[in-house]
């Protein structure tokens, strides 16, 4: 039987995904504008919006992969 993830860690790694997208739309939306240094100030939060991305995914891939039993 697959294991699925606790609804609490979905949710952490579907705000976290859609932060990251949101950052990104940012920095996009600058670049159209010739906004070169904002876009770039806006790509710097990139770094701690993708550690608490991979923490997340780790917690997502524990959730998963638990079959319930104690290590």
């Amino acid at each position: 039987m697959t294991k699925l993830a606790d609804p609490l860690h979905t949710l952490a790694l579907s705000v976290t995904i859609d932060v990251l997208r949101g950052t990104l739309g940012e920095a996009i939306d600058y670049l159209d504008q010739d906004e070169h240094l904002a876009a770039l100030g806006t790509l710097i939060l990139l770094d701690d919006q993708i550690e608490d991305v991979k923490a997340a995914i780790r917690l997502f891939r524990r959730a998963v992969q638990s079959d319930g039993r104690p290590k």
